[in-house]
Order: C-alpha cells, then structure tokens, then sequence
C-alpha cells in the first residue's frame, strides 16, 4: 500500500485530494519534540480515509507488539477525516482516538468525540496528532494557527474538565480554543478515563487513562486555516440533501431516554428492565440544544435542574443517554441521576465501566457478601445518592481499596468480593457495553458482544436495510424472535458505520433508515476531495477497518472465541420480566459469533481475516496474520 516504503514521505508524489489539510503534528513529550509529517500518498489515503482505519495503520506501523497500555512506550493517534471541519455537511465534527485498549491489554483502543474540537484542529492546520513518550511533569499541547508549543499543565493539574477548559482557555487568552482534556480520574489512571470536550462530549473507552499515563492535561485548538474543498458546489447540494434526512432533536426531555425505544432498561444491576418513574422530575427542568458545528441534529443539550436534590446545576450531555442508564442501575432515579451524570463527566471517567462495577458492590451488599466492616463504613445501598457521589470521587482518585476496584472495572470487584459475585457481573472482554440494556434485541447484543471491549462498538443491526442498499439487498424485515439473518444485518451496519466515521462523520447524524441518507453521504465525501466512490467501496472501507481492527487483536493474542467466551454471565441470562421476559441471545452462540465473522472475510473460530479477504480489500502486507485454510 505505501508508495517507497514510506508512510510519512518526505515529499509527496501524489497530489492531496480535497479535505486534508495534509499533515498531522508528531509529539515526542519525553524529549519535549514536535515534527510535521506529511500524511500518506493519496492510495493509502483512499483506502484508509481517516477516522479510526488511516490512525489504526499507523498505530499498526509504530506500536511495539509487546507495548503495555499504560507504559511509555504506549501511543495514541487522534485522527479526522476529510469532511471534518467543511461545514457544508451535518455530522462532519468527529476525531477518533486509538490506542491499545487498558481495559482489556490486548485489543484496540477507541473512542470518538464529536463538537468543534476537530474542525478546531484542522483549523490549526492538522489532520491529527500522535502522542507518544512522557512528559516530565504535567503538560499541555496548545496549537494555534500551525504553531505547536508544549506548556505547564500544573495550574490544572487535578482540576475536572469543565474547571480544565475554562482555565485553559482563559491562559491561552482565546475565547473560542478548544479544549480536550483529562479530569482526576485520567490523570489517576482510572483504566476507563475518558477524554472531555467542548463540555458536552467525549472519546470514552480510556483515552484518558493514555493522556494521564503521559502527563498530558489537555490539547488546545485554535486556528483560521479551512480544509480545501474539490468541488463546493457539489458539496453543498449533497450537504442539503444530508440536511433534509437528518433526525433532530425535540429538546424535549421527559422519558427515560433511549430506554424508552429498547423497551427495557437496566435496573439493580440487570436484574429488572421495567420502566417506571425514572424520569420524575424530568419536565421541570430546562433543556437547552447544545448543537455540534454547523449539525442541526442538536443531539447535545444542557440540563438546568429544578427538581430534586440539587436545583441549579447544570448538566452538560452529549447523544446517546448512556449517562442516564448508568445511575439507574444503581437504582438512582429522576434528576439526582441527572446531577450524577454531569459529576462522572467531570472527573472522567466512562459510564459504562463505574456503573457496572458499582452495581456488582452493591448486589453483593444486599446479598450479604459485604457489610460496613468491609467498605469502610460506606453503605452500598440501592440508590443511595451520596454514597455514590463519593464512590465516584473515590473511582477516579484511586482512593482507598474500592477506588482502587471501581478504578480497575467490575471483573476486579467481583474478584475481590468472591462467592458468586462473578455470575453478576456485565462485561465484554474485562470492557463494559455501552450502558443500556441491550439483551431484548439480537443486533445490539451481537455488536456488543464482537466489539473489542475497549471501545464503543460499530453496527447493530436493522429489522431491514436501508433504503439507499436495496439495489443490493434483497431481504427483510427480520424477525426480532429469530437469528436467521441478524449476523448480516450487523455486518452491513457495521460497515456503513465505520466508513462514517473514517471520513469524519457523525453516525448519529445519519439517519441510515431514510432514502438518500447514506448516499448522501457518499457524494458529500465525493465533492470534498474530488473522487468517485461508490456506496460499495464506502462499504469495502468499512469492512478495511474491521479487518485491521481485528489484526491488532490477532498481534496480541486475541482469537474470535474470546467474543463469545469472554462475557459476563449477566450479560447472557434471560430478561428478567417485562415484555420480552426470557429472551437471552446465548442459546444462539457461538452460532451467531461464527456467522458474523464467517460473512465479513474472516474465519469464524480464530478471526482471522483470509488471504482472498485481504488481497480484496489491498491489505496484503499483513498476510502474516491471515488464515491459511
């Protein structure tokens, strides 16, 4: 794929298509150097486009095999795409973080934040950043119109990231910079540490537990630079066209959130998916849209409380309501979810992982496998909102042996607790699922289930394929109390999924249900650079990256039966009650896990991508690790 064995050349021999602003900023904190690279020659980039598949190669390239996530040898690759920052599309907002996941050692690391910190980024003349080394003491990385500088972080150091980019911003004395940034639990290395923009966003799934092993606080962004644009004309038609599908956000907030739509909902646990009051309160308070650059979808708002405990705080949500499920598992209800919510964003850490290592403590207490002797006098009980205030507190400073359990993820408690505490736990690979209760529904668990466990899994599934892949499938509606055809249905979302992301969009923004909706987004990547990708190549990009995601795991000792293997047993046993009471997807597995890896050009028990898959899809240099037979 490189062009003169170089994937930086030193001079390029190809032209830059439409997009990229052509370089991305290389940041050694140990020795305190920086250095532009020239991104890839233009074949690399069209195979690759950006997002998580052209900074996974990287890392593929540089990242020693027997790197440790946390050790200095560790890197991150933050990456956009070519439509961030165009401000002609909806969505085009997202950077995407890669790195070798701590949570689970030994697959991929992701998270992606959308906002304006990207299109920041390019502003200030770059495509991405690597980090690699560490800083001697806390650092920050400020990039301001092309010029890089490394700068004391001390005066935030311990700071959370709402205080963190205030402070910043006011000592780079411009208003409108952006901030990514690490709260305490970060820089305590907090193995799910998120990074933090913008307020309302974040790249979960321990990017920040990275930026903390290095020292790095935070990187501001400012600049004046705008990526070129092949052919603005075309791309403002395909821009209107994205709009005009494009699902908005009520700013109403009086439900349970994306609970509502799984009809189940994760309480105690897991153990019950019965929606009740959750949301009392809701109604009272003030929503404000928060909405992304130039993306009238407005998924993010802020929240004023006026009901409950803590009126006149101020929550600050991105999409997805992950932060509402994650307190009433708890068993924490109405706005003091609310208020809990905006506290774990600001210390950092990632939703998912608290909640389901709080829940199996808080089992064990009721069961009788903890008292006060053994919690320091804290009491673990259901809904108690101070108790799990302070167990946050405790999360992201390692405070004491259960921050330091809280801190490390729900297999680590269960560990400690012992008895029957693992049967309870929810877990994928040592990672945690995006927090909603997904068991119902067979596309969400099979996504869920063949993710890396160290980032947000791709796909799920529709009941039928979008209306733009109909000249090519030919089947549906699925039936939700049937496997047959659920693999491939994750399997094509999947792709459509990644290829969004890899060209620096906002799956969120792509209402993939509706006509137009993913062509839409093939012509806005076409008039951006200048190329004539079909919807099929968009899918054989996505599939590109899944491959490469599943070669770093291979390099490192991951095999496809982890997937099904390597679960929590909460996670597989049947729903509890409600409407789809004794439904569980495990009387399907390992059947489904082979199926989904069998139709994405891999072998269905190691996962192992074959030699006629990796000619297809032009990654031949990695036959290494492609399957024989």
């Amino acid at each position: 794929m490189l062009l003169n064995g170089e994937l930086f050349p030193h001079e390029r021999k190809t032209a830059l298509p439409g997009g990229y602003m052509g370089k991305i900023l290389r940041v050694d904190l140990s020795s305190g150097t920086m250095k532009d690279e020239n991104l890839p020659e233009e074949p690399v980039l069209r195979k690759l486009l950006g997002g998580q598949a052209l900074a996974l190669y990287m890392l593929l390239h540089e990242l020693p095999l027997d790197a440790k996530p946390l050790g200095p040898e560790s890197k991150m690759v933050l990456m956009t795409g070519p439509i961030t920052g165009t401000g002609l599309t909806p969505g085009g907002t997202k950077v995407t973080a890669i790195f070798l996941s701590p949570l689970t050692g030994h697959t991929l690391g992701r998270g992606a934040a959308s906002g304006f910190w990207a299109v920041y980024l390019k502003a200030a003349g770059y495509d991405g950043v690597i980090v690699e080394g560490v800083a001697p003491r806390p650092t920050y990385l400020f990039i301001n119109d092309g010029k890089p500088e490394l700068r004391d972080a001390s005066r935030v150091w311990g700071k959370g990231t709402r205080d963190t980019e205030d402070l910043l911003r006011e000592e780079v004395g411009i208003k409108d910079a952006r901030v990514l940034c690490i709260g305490p639990a970060g820089e305590n290395l907090n193995v799910a540490a998120m990074l933090s923009n913008d307020y309302n966003h974040s790249a979960s799934h321990s990017g920040g537990a990275i930026f903390g092993s290095k020292k790095l606080k935070a990187i501001v962004v400012s600049g004046t630079r705008r990526p070129p644009i092949h052919n603005k004309g075309k791309l403002i038609e395909a821009g209107l066209r994205w709009r005009k599908v494009l699902r908005k956000n009520s700013g109403v907030m009086d439900s349970a959130g994306h609970a509502v739509h799984l009809e189940a909902v994760p309480n105690l646990n897991y153990r019950s998916t019965l929606i009740t009051d959750h949301a009392r309160g809701f109604d009272k308070n003030r929503v404000t849209l928060r909405p992304c650059f130039q993306c009238q979808a407005c998924c993010p708002v802020d929240v004023e409380l006026r009901d409950g405990s803590h009126p006149g705080v101020v929550g600050h949500f991105n999409a997805g309501s992950e932060w509402m499920d994650t307190f009433f598992n708890p068993g924490v209800k109405g706005s003091d979810a609310l208020y809990l919510a905006e506290k774990i964003n600001d210390v950092g850490i990632e939703c998912s992982h608290f909640s389901c290592g709080v829940a199996v403590a808080f089992e064990a207490w009721e069961k009788g496998l903890l008292g006060p002797d053994q919690t320091d006098g804290l009491r673990f009980e259901w809904g108690d909102v101070e108790t799990i205030s302070r167990l946050l507190d405790m999360a992201a400073h390692r405070e004491g042996r259960w921050g330091n359990l809280f801190a490390d993820g729900p297999t680590h408690v269960a560990d400690a607790i012992g008895g029957d505490a693992h049967q309870w736990v929810v877990h994928t690979k040592k990672g945690t699922p995006a927090l909603h209760d997904w068991r119902p529904h067979f596309g969400q668990m099979l996504r869920e289930i063949v993710a890396s466990g160290g980032m947000k899994p791709q796909g799920g599934g529709s009941v039928k394929p979008s209306p733009d892949l109909r000249y090519r499938e030919k089947w549906g509606p699925l039936d939700r109390d049937d496997p047959t055809g659920w693999p491939w249905s994750q399997v094509l979302s999947e792709w459509h999924r990644q290829f969004t992301g890899l060209i620096g969009g906002c799956w969120f923004a792509v209402s993939h249900a509706k006509p137009d909706a993913l062509n839409s987004v093939v012509d806005s990547l076409n008039a951006t650079t200048g190329w004539d990708f079909s919807l099929d190549e968009g899918l054989d990009a996505g599939l590109r990256s899944v491959v490469l995601q599943s070669i770093f795991a291979l390099q490192r000792g991951w095999s496809a039966e982890e997937d099904w293997k390597a679960v929590g047993p909460r996670f597989l046993e049947p729903v509890p009650d409600g409407k789809y009471k004794g439904f569980t997807i495990a009387k399907w597995l390992p059947a489904m896990v082979e199926e989904y890896y069998s139709l994405s050009g891999r072998h269905p028990k190691t996962g192992r991508p074959y030699m006629d898959t990796l000619a297809k899809l032009g990654l031949e240099e990695f036959k290494e690790w492609g399957q024989l037979d």
